[in-house]
C-alpha cells in the first residue's frame, strides 16, 4: 500500500511540475509578445518622427 502512495505521489508531483512549467511557458510567450510589439511601435514611430524630420528639412531646403 505504501509504495502505491508513493508511486501516486511522485505521479502527482510530476504533473504538478509538468502543469507549473506549461504556465511559466504561456507566461514567458506572453512576455515576448508584447516585447516584439512594444519593440515594433517604438521602431515605427521612430521610422516616423525621422519621416517628419526629412520632410521638414526638404521643404526649407526648397524654399527660396
Amino acid at each position: 500500500m505504501a509504495d502505491a502512495l508513493a508511486v501516486i505521489h511522485t505521479y502527482t508531483t510530476v504533473l504538478t511540475w509538468a502543469e507549473r512549467s506549461w504556465y511559466v511557458a504561456l507566461g514567458l510567450s506572453a512576455l515576448v509578445g508584447l516585447g516584439y510589439l512594444a519593440c515594433n511601435r517604438i521602431g515605427a514611430s521612430f521610422t516616423r518622427a525621422h519621416q517628419t524630420i526629412t520632410d521638414i528639412q526638404t521643404r526649407q531646403e526648397e524654399q527660396p
